[in-house]
């Protein structure tokens, strides 16, 4: 996408952005956004990707309750749970 848009703020000083754009960046309703201000007051915009709380990991990344986690942690967690649990 090469095309400028030009879009003001509203009165609460949000922005919507246009389909178009979502489509094309692959965006979907809800979806969790990171904003980041750089040296030279530019705004970059991106699509949150969640880190595993456990290793710092961004592939491959579920979210559980809210956190993080990757597979391999997911894999290392279970077998901890399994090996803790009192034998019956």
């Amino acid at each position: 996408m090469a095309e400028k848009m030009y879009k003001r703020l509203n009165k609460r000083g949000g922005m919507s952005i246009p389909a178009s754009v979502r489509r094309e960046m692959g965006w979907e309703p809800e979806d969790a956004m990171e904003l980041e201000v750089t040296k030279d007051n530019q705004l970059i915009m991106k699509q949150y990707q969640p880190r595993c709380v456990f290793c710092g990991e961004m592939d491959g990344v579920v979210t559980i309750s809210g956190k993080g986690i990757c597979r391999s942690c997911i894999v290392i967690a279970a077998g901890k749970g399994a090996a803790s649990e009192p034998e019956r």
